[in-house]
């Protein structure tokens, strides 16, 4: 069952490199992302995004963001990168597979 019963992509199912298999939902990832970007770009948060755990290491370790850098995620511009990165990716299939 969708976790928005009228937005059909807004779950997907993800096999991490560690073999976890969790679903990502897209609309939350995408508010981290852009949170993401906005510390970099800015220094601050997203106001009412603090619920969400806006750490590096809280982002790090939910999406497995070292298996998509060529190094260990530290700073938010690292954070940010990897973070649209993966969204794009995620979004790309989920659009690959509704055509």
């Amino acid at each position: 069952m969708p976790t928005v019963a009228n937005l059909p992509g807004a779950d997907l199912e993800v096999t991490f490199p560690s073999g976890k298999t969790k679903t990502v939902f897209m609309p939350r990832l995408l508010v981290q992302t852009q949170n993401a970007e906005f510390k970099r770009d800015h220094g601050m948060f997203l106001p009412n995004v603090g619920k969400l755990k806006p750490t590096v290491k809280a982002l790090r370790e939910e999406y497995e963001l070292d298996y998509f850098f060529d190094g260990p995620v530290r700073t938010w511009e690292d954070a940010a990168a990897v973070m649209r990165h993966v969204y794009t990716v995620f979004s790309d299939h989920i659009a690959s597979q509704q055509q």
